[in-house]
């Protein structure tokens, strides 16, 4: 057997097994994994309070304070005052006649509390819509940290099998200039070589992507990320412990309802017209003083604003069945993210203990078999190939277990 040749078996194997990702996992357990869980909580701390959306709902809470000027109000209305002059002809009266009214509008119907009740309930539904923003970056995070982990481990992978797939094509190029090869051959390592260049190239894009979406979400430069971080377990204690009824977005629907029911007992209460104090005060023709008071109260016959009440109702009643629903597909989608990530726990565990082994051992024998010139370049290739779509299959296995943690950090608005 020429030299050249075994060289080229030789090291393309040895760099072959470098890439394999499985020997380079670390156990979730480990003591590494719960610092990188510690780091990944710390993460998610810092977008609560730095995320766009985080900063834009607090703006919106800020502004929605103003809305508590209303429940301070008076319940008095804009005092009006009317001045009136008067003169008889043909010399029935002496002088002008003078008579002033003040009219104090009094709101004694409860509208000032109900103002009072409907601010508040406002300001509180700014409050749950930060808390529900709060959910939404952390989950963000996951995502982002989550492609970001991968993305390296991935392209860690693909420059080692991007190396050995060169390595490979230049020795086989000796070999074509030695008659030892083929040209075919030459070209299909060129071919493999080119295949997982295309490929680290695409995943170097999804990294800077991924650290985009970190840094945007931290309002910061995004942090380097360790390819030995395993997703958080989704234990049936933590699903036990989550109650539907305070998950943010619960939590703001619930707060919406309250705030178009304070609203629509505001504009009900508003319909009721404010009793009218009058003080009258004048001077008659013949110089004299006239004082009086009254009372005047329109009657709510025609316009009491229940158009406006009813649609206040209706918001209400809409938020509570959005509530209703929302609740009921949460607690269905936490139990099939448990489901789902038990599963593909179970897929990567055979990936990791059956199906790469046997993949390695495959290469081996091929490898062996082209080493003794017993078989085509094109055999090696394919088992190769079969070896890397393997390895990579469990990272993107791995970065569907992301997905789900984050689906489960939008729906509680904590880490598991």
């Amino acid at each position: 057997m020429p030299k050249l040749q075994i060289l080229s078996s030789v090291l393309a194997w040895c760099a072959l097994a470098l890439a394999c990702p499985v020997l380079r996992a670390e156990d979730a357990g480990s003591p590494g994994a719960a610092d990188g869980r510690a780091a990944l909580r710390a993460l998610i701390d810092a977008a609560k309070q730095n995320a766009p959306e985080v900063s834009l709902a607090r703006a919106s809470l800020v502004s929605s304070r103003a809305a508590l000027e209303n429940g301070r109000l008076a319940p008095f209305g804009n005092p009006y005052l009317e001045v009136t002059a008067e003169r008889g002809s043909k010399n029935v009266t002496q002088d002008v006649a003078l008579n002033g009214t003040l009219w104090l509008p009094v709101e004694v119907s409860g509208q000032r509390q109900s103002r009072g009740r409907e601010a508040q309930d406002f300001v509180r539904l700014h409050a749950a819509l930060v808390e529900q923003a709060r959910a939404r970056a952390a989950a963000r995070l996951v995502r982002a940290y989550g492609s970001s982990l991968v993305a390296t481990e991935r392209a860690a992978v693909l420059s080692e099998l991007l190396t050995s797939a060169r390595a490979e094509a230049a020795l086989i190029g000796e070999r074509v200039k030695a008659g030892d090869a083929i040209e075919p051959d030459a070209s299909l390592a060129a071919v493999e070589a080119a295949r997982h260049e295309v490929m680290l190239a695409e995943t170097r894009a999804q990294l800077l992507r991924a650290r985009g979406e970190l840094s945007e979400v931290l309002g910061r430069d995004a942090p380097e990320t360790t390819s030995k971080v395993a997703p958080p377990s989704l234990s049936s204690g933590d699903f036990r412990a989550i109650k539907l009824d305070r998950t943010p977005q619960a939590r703001a629907l619930s707060a919406e309802a309250h705030f178009y029911s304070s609203a629509a007992e505001r504009w009900r209460r508003e319909g009721q017209s404010p009793l009218g104090l009058m003080l009258v005060a004048g001077r008659g023709d013949l110089g004299e003083t006239r004082l009086g008071a009254g009372l005047a109260y329109a009657l709510p016959a025609f316009r009491t604003n229940r158009p406006e009440s009813a649609r206040a109702l209706a918001e209400s009643t809409r938020a509570m069945t959005e509530r209703r629903v929302q609740q009921s597909l949460a607690g269905k989608r936490l139990q099939l993210i448990a489901l789902e990530q038990e599963q593909l726990s179970r897929a990567i565990a055979t990936l990791t203990t059956s199906a790469l082994p046997a993949a390695q051992q495959a290469v081996s024998a091929v490898q062996e078999t082209y080493a003794a010139g017993k078989a085509e370049l094109l055999a090696v290739l394919l088992s190769r190939r079969e070896l890397s779509a393997l390895s990579l299959r469990r990272l993107e296995l791995l970065e569907q277990n992301w997905l789900l943690v984050s689906e489960y950090v939008e729906i509680t608005g904590q880490l598991p």
